[in-house]
């Protein structure tokens, strides 16, 4: 969360202002990247975000329909929890014709 940066008050609830880093070495096998926020990844595993991804027929739908898929989650596995900030974003890695 953007708004947690320096905002050490709030360490002890949970908050923290560290990021949490992967690298990876992108080749030519992949074909998308997704970066979403955690509401999105604390119901949505990364095998799922991925099928949900590559199962959407126009590219750019695939981050909204994650998301919504994220929201449906969250209301189904978190009831009675206010849904969490979901966002998304899909970088496609190759040209896709236009049809």
């Amino acid at each position: 969360m953007s708004r947690a940066f320096g905002d050490y008050c709030v360490k002890d609830y949970g908050v923290i202002s560290a990021p949490e880093v992967t690298q990876r070495k992108i080749t030519a096998r992949d074909q998308f990247v997704i970066l979403a926020t955690d509401g999105v990844w604390d119901v949505v595993t990364n095998e799922e975000a991925v099928q949900i991804v590559a199962d959407t027929p126009e590219r750019e739908k695939a981050a909204k329909r994650l998301v919504q898929c994220a929201v449906r989650a969250w209301r189904r596995k978190r009831r009675g929890y206010a849904v969490d900030d979901c966002s998304a974003i899909c970088l496609f890695l190759h040209h896709s014709p236009l049809s």
